[in-house]
């Protein structure tokens, strides 16, 4: 997929007019997987979390059900409960900050271009998020239309656990690493008795973010990247969505036809 054919689709489903919601871009060696599946345990048993039940915190709109938490991995105080700046779309300034402890999800973080974010989402068991909407179109600094892009990788999970984009349910695999359009209206849950733990992150779609996840680049060490003809993903049902939590748009109608790539910001 070239660049104008992925931003024209990012901004159609982030208008619900079909376009790109979901795409499976890399597949993990297996012995990266493992090395993080085993750092993030540690990290979740070991380290301060963020509470989304919490009604300060900036995901608690969603309107989380059961034990959901964050840690937040790519800041600028090092502290895996500060979520402060998750979403202040800038890349600049932020880091992992506690390679010693755990030195292979170190490595991973850090390879990905201009990461505004990087998290552990952890659902407990019977734990959700409920339908809602965000947009992946904002405004650069620059005053232009931009991308910030969102990514999946799941550490545990189950077989019942879904994920749900623009009403279509998916189940999300080990070791693959998925784009995710969270301008589609989208939510997640985990009905089994295990947590379910995902690596969730935004890159700001400049030209090297989309050359690295998108593009011909080299990939990340320990990344496969995936043929063009497998990155769709099996939809497995369709569900109807009724009402929803919304956050209004960055970026008007006449705005998102001149979506470009976005600046360093």
């Amino acid at each position: 997929m070239n660049a104008e054919a992925l931003l024209s689709g990012i901004r159609d489903a982030d208008a619900h007019r079909g376009g790109v919601s979901c795409l499976r871009l890399f597949r993990l060696e297996r012995a990266l997987g493992l090395a993080l599946r085993e750092e993030v345990d540690r990290l979740c048993e070991a380290e301060p979390s963020s509470d989304v039940q919490e009604r300060e915190h900036v995901t608690h709109w969603t309107r989380p059900s059961g034990a959901v938490r964050q840690f937040s991995l790519w800041n600028r105080s090092g502290d895996f409960a500060d979520f402060s700046e998750d979403h202040d779309l800038s890349c600049r300034g932020k880091a992992f900050h506690h390679a010693q402890r755990y030195p292979r999800l170190a490595a991973f973080v850090g390879s990905f271009q201009q990461a505004i974010n990087f998290r552990v989402n952890w659902l407990g068991p019977g734990a959700g998020l409920a339908p809602h909407e965000e947009h992946s179109l904002f405004i650069s600094q620059a005053g232009t239309p931009a991308v910030r892009a969102r990514f999946h990788l799941p550490l545990r999970t189950s077989r019942g656990a879904r994920m749900m984009l623009a009403g279509a349910l998916y189940r999300f695999s080990p070791r693959t690493l998925y784009y995710f359009n969270q301008g589609c209206v989208h939510g997640a849950d985990n009905p089994g008795d295990m947590p379910r733990v995902h690596l969730v992150w935004d890159q700001l779609l400049t030209a090297a973010a989309f050359a690295q996840m998108f593009g011909n680049a080299p990939a990340p060490d320990g990344l496969q990247r995936l043929p063009e003809a497998a990155r769709p993903v099996r939809v497995l049902g369709r569900v109807t969505v009724g009402a929803y939590a919304r956050l209004a748009p960055r970026v008007t109608p006449m705005e998102a036809q001149q979506v470009a790539f976005s600046p360093v910001q």
